[in-house]
């Protein structure tokens, strides 16, 4: 089968339109020129007939009335005195010939001759016009010669075309002289009154000729650069065809296939030659049949089809994933279908994947924010708003940083960006705040994704709660790094505190002072009222130290019944014995305990940087013996370290 679009020939017959133009205007132009010199001749031709026809009836006229007059001059009567009537007829002749040698003739050709039958002898009574024939005075009456003279001596008078003395095709006037006999004939060569037409005729040939020519030049000129642009508009309508990424197939109302392009081909497997030998119906399957017909009975009622989806059967026999659409043609009075194919498998695929993507998007434990390029916020999933407390519509087109706690400075945002345009990526703990208010700890990505050229489309930040678990790590870290019952900084915490403070104090050239502090007799609190009223004790005390020290000092308990207490930045040792006698006035006032009224007393030992040392065990150690002397008082327990203990 041939492809439709080369099947037809309109497109060669349009560019044979001009020649046959051409061809048709030369003929109509020969036809109408021929026509109009035959006509001209023919007219010509009567006229001249007339003429002659006028010439030689007044001729015969004229010499019917010399002779009628001679004869009365004679008075001789030509019936009855032969002799006297052959004598007038020579006297006539005479002046004839004397009037006829004043006379030429008429035209180049045109003469009178006179004659008269002798038996069966024409004899020409006057010289003739042409010298080649004057020598020919008579010819035989059965001859083929002076047609016209025979027909004027049978007494017949007219006109004809024929044969003259010389054997000339002549037009000729004829006219009998009844009263001698005779005949006279006025005549002119046929050839002297076709020759102005003929030559009219060749004019109007090479006339005709030069317009034809300059006629086949305008419509070539005019003619030429519509057929380039109709010719170039019928390549870029092909290359449009050809080069589509679309697949286009011609069809007729069967399905069978009259012409494809190459995307049709790549979608199919198939090559050309077994496409155009196809049928639409041959790579569709069964189970699309009852679709197709809707779409079938759609193209005929409306005029058009689709898009709908459906599978074509690939050469390989796997299926292709297509989506058409289409309308009726209508060429010659045939219907054909003229569909587009468009190859959706990719897009199906990535339909899937978007919905699995989405599916993930919206059921995974992560909240997810997508930006655009300017960071405003385009989509967010549920967990987002179940973490956060905004809805996307509270949220759509902001920049997220309406979620910023206040906990980290510009310079922490800063360094952040810095990175996700270095890296294109950023993880990291963030500390934002809900739409409640309360502050919660992300642990956070952020990507930035790229066009193919490397400009950014958008941001994708991924971020999970972790507030409880940074609650749990704080917790864990106190517990390790505090008491548990008195929930005050315990001997590890007191230690790093202290070396702190050294540094600080050495830096600042300042004073620090160490209090350890004993409570005194506590055992026998255990022992008599029992571990549970002793702890509440021991509470009790923490309480009591933290509320007589100074917001930058440091209370802790570092065993059993031990505290100590790091004082910052102290100027003189007297400083210290303030707050140390500050601590015995509040902590020792008598307590409530379950019913039981107890007195606290403390024994407190001090140890003054850089005095009594420079390092941490030593100063702790030297505040420690301070207090076991302070032990030794009954009044007023406490005592600076000296060296002397």
């Amino acid at each position: 089968m041939k492809k439709y679009s080369e099947n037809n020939g309109s497109y060669k017959k349009l560019l044979k339109a001009p020649y046959q133009l051409i061809i048709i205007m030369v003929i109509v132009v020969i036809i109408v020129t021929n026509t109009s010199i035959y006509g001209l001749y023919k007219i010509g031709f009567e006229q001249q007939r007339k003429r002659l026809t006028e010439i030689v009836q007044s001729e015969a006229v004229m010499i019917d009335a010399i002779i009628n007059y001679q004869l009365k001059m004679d008075n001789i009567d030509a019936l009855s005195d032969k002799i006297s009537k052959a004598q007038s007829e020579a006297i006539v002749l005479k002046k004839l010939m004397y009037a006829h040698e004043k006379f030429v003739g008429f035209g180049d050709t045109g003469e009178y001759t006179l004659a008269k039958l002798d038996k069966n002898t024409i004899h020409f009574l006057l010289s003739h016009r042409h010298n080649e024939v004057d020598r020919m005075d008579s010819i035989t009456i059965d001859s083929k010669l002076a047609a016209p003279m025979r027909e004027a001596l049978h007494g017949k008078r007219g006109s004809l075309v024929g044969l003259d003395y010389r054997g000339s095709t002549v037009l000729a006037a004829y006219e009998p002289i009844k009263s001698l006999g005779w005949g006279i004939v006025a005549k002119i060569d046929l050839s002297e009154i076709q020759a102005p037409y003929i030559q009219a005729a060749e004019y109007g040939f090479f006339g005709s000729i030069i317009l034809i020519i300059i006629g086949s030049v305008i419509v070539l000129f005019f003619t030429h650069p519509l057929i380039k642009e109709i010719e170039e508009s019928r390549q870029y309508n092909r290359m449009l065809f050809t080069k589509s990424p679309m697949g286009l197939v011609l069809t007729d109302m069967k399905g069978n296939m009259l012409d494809v392009n190459p995307a049709f081909l790549n979608l199919t497997g198939y090559t050309l030659e077994e496409v155009l030998n196809m049928t639409y119906w041959e790579i569709t399957p069964k189970k699309y049949a009852s679709q197709e017909h809707e779409q079938l009975s759609k193209l005929l009622n409306e005029g058009n089809y689709g898009p709908y989806e459906k599978e074509y059967i690939h050469k390989n026999g796997h299926l292709v994933n297509v989506r058409l659409s289409g309308c009726r043609l209508q060429r010659d009075g045939k219907s054909f279908i003229w569909s587009s194919v468009e190859d959706i498998t990719e897009k199906k695929r990535y339909e899937i994947a978007l919905k699995e993507a989405s599916l993930v998007f919206e059921h995974t434990h992560e909240g997810i924010v997508i930006t655009d390029a300017d960071v405003n916020i385009i989509r967010v999933n549920s967990t987002f708003t179940k973490i956060t407390g905004y809805t996307f519509e509270e949220v759509a087109g902001k920049n997220p940083n309406f979620l910023q706690s206040g906990k980290h400075d510009d310079d922490f945002y800063k360094k952040m960006w810095d990175t996700i345009n270095a890296k294109g990526t950023w993880y990291g703990e963030i500390n934002n705040r809900r739409k409640s208010g309360e502050s919660f700890t992300t642990l956070q990505s952020i990507t930035a994704v790229k066009n193919e050229d490397g400009s950014i489309s958008g941001y994708v930040s991924v971020f999970s709660d972790i507030s409880e678990r940074k609650n749990n790590e704080l917790k864990l870290a106190h517990l390790a790094s505090h008491d548990t019952l008195t929930s005050l900084p315990n001997r590890m915490h007191f230690n790093d505190n202290l070396e702190q403070a050294i540094k600080m104090a050495k830096r600042r050239k300042n004073k620090i002072g160490i209090l350890f502090i004993d409570l005194n007799r506590f055992k026998e609190v255990n022992d008599t009222l029992g571990h549970e009223i002793g702890d509440h004790l021991l509470k009790e005390v923490a309480k009591r130290l933290l509320e007589c020290v100074r917001e930058d000092d440091t209370v802790s308990r570092l065993g059993g019944d031990e505290f100590a207490v790091i004082l910052t930045e102290i100027k003189e040792s007297q400083d210290s014995l303030n707050i140390v006698k500050k601590i015995m006035h509040g902590v020792e006032r008598p307590v409530y305990i379950y019913e039981h009224f107890l007195a606290p007393s403390l024994s407190i030992g001090i140890s003054i940087y850089p005095e009594d040392g420079e390092e941490r065990s030593v100063l702790l150690n030297n505040a420690d013996k301070a207090m076991y002397m302070a032990k030794q008082k009954r009044e007023e327990r406490y005592e600076f370290y000296k060296k002397d203990l």
